[in-house]
């Protein structure tokens, strides 16, 4: 995960620890309620936590179908996109140099200065098939 330049109390070890547990995106609602019960994290623990973990980049965020942020842990430094199952939640990490040859035609050929882009795949995983 890096250097770290904040302490790393219990909490924020708990969270990381249950995000990188399960390939799958979870709201700060869902963490909290997984946690709660056996170690009395605070909701606004969670929050924090989680946007401290967004800043390092060791976690993605995306909102899902009812617009609520969901996060999960993602490797920091390697660019890459998701397919997410819509039966059991499960999320892949697709590297898409297809997708990065697109970006780059988009700036040298049109001009365009790309700032960022986003993709997400949805379907079945294979075990749910």
């Amino acid at each position: 995960m890096g250097t770290r330049s904040v302490y790393v109390t219990k909490p924020r070890e708990l969270i990381a620890g249950l995000l990188h547990a399960e390939p799958r995106f979870f709201s700060a609602a869902e963490i909290h309620r997984r946690l709660n019960e056996a170690h009395k994290v605070s909701l606004s623990t969670v929050y924090r936590t989680l946007e401290h973990l967004l800043e390092r980049g060791e976690v993605a965020a995306r909102s899902d179908d009812a617009g609520e942020t969901t996060y999960k842990a993602c490797e920091p430094a390697h660019h890459h996109h998701h397919a997410i199952c819509t039966s059991c939640g499960r999320v892949e990490d697709v590297d898409c140099s297809a997708i990065e040859q697109l970006a780059e035609s988009l700036r040298t050929v049109h001009g365009f200065a790309l700032a960022d882009h986003k993709m997400e795949f949805s379907g079945i995983c294979s075990a749910c098939r």
